[in-house]
């Protein structure tokens, strides 16, 4: 028997006796002991026993490394037990999030599978807000905030800022980036003028 689980063919002859004999001929059988018993025409009777050994089952097995961020990969290694080695279909493979099912295939041909479940994390998003800057020249807070990967963040928080474009880059406790922009506004300067008339006489008045 070359895989687990699996039958054989035995074959009961038989010599001397007086003819018609029974008993005889071929048995599908699995693992295990067998008797057969022959009988001939006389009514005379010989046992004969077997045992019928069979592999190993093949078992196959599957663990994969996490994916630390959104869209990343995952290393997936299969391996084999049981059965006839060497084997084919175990290794490592790389693979992104899903459901991978893998074959492992013995010496003989016997084969087991095995299911494995990827998960990562949801994707890094990076948010900004800014308050109006109320004079030419002055500041605004920019409060930068996150959501998804995997907290704690850094690069959160409050921060002064200038008019013009900004850009900040959040980062999630497995090293995952994600970035957010913005454009600050500002007013038109503020200016003071002024005129006067001629004072024509002196202690006149413009």
């Amino acid at each position: 028997i070359l895989c687990f689980g699996g039958t054989t063919t035995v074959t009961v002859s038989q010599t001397g006796g007086v003819e018609p004999v029974t008993g005889t001929g071929t048995f599908t059988v699995g693992a295990g002991t067998h008797s057969y018993t022959v009988t001939d025409g006389n009514g005379c009777t010989s046992t004969t026993s077997i045992t019928v050994s069979e592999p190993t089952e093949v078992v196959a097995s599957s663990s994969a490394t996490a994916i630390l961020c959104n869209g990343g990969s995952s290393t997936v290694t299969v391996s084999a037990t049981g059965g006839t080695a060497p084997y084919t279909g175990t290794g490592t493979f790389t693979e992104t999030a899903g459901t991978y099912t893998y074959t492992v295939t013995d010496a003989n041909g016997c084969t087991a599978t095995t299911t494995i479940t990827i998960t990562q994390p949801s994707a890094v998003v990076a948010s900004s807000s800014a308050t109006a800057i109320l004079c030419n020249g002055g500041s605004s807070t920019v409060t930068v905030s996150a959501t998804g990967g995997t907290a704690p963040y850094t690069g959160t928080g409050s921060f002064s800022a200038t008019a013009g474009t900004y850009s900040y880059t959040v980062t999630d406790a497995n090293g995952c980036t994600a970035t957010t922009t913005g454009t600050i506004t500002q007013p038109t300067q503020l200016v003071a003028s002024s005129s006067a008339t001629a004072i024509l006489c002196n202690g006149g008045s413009s």
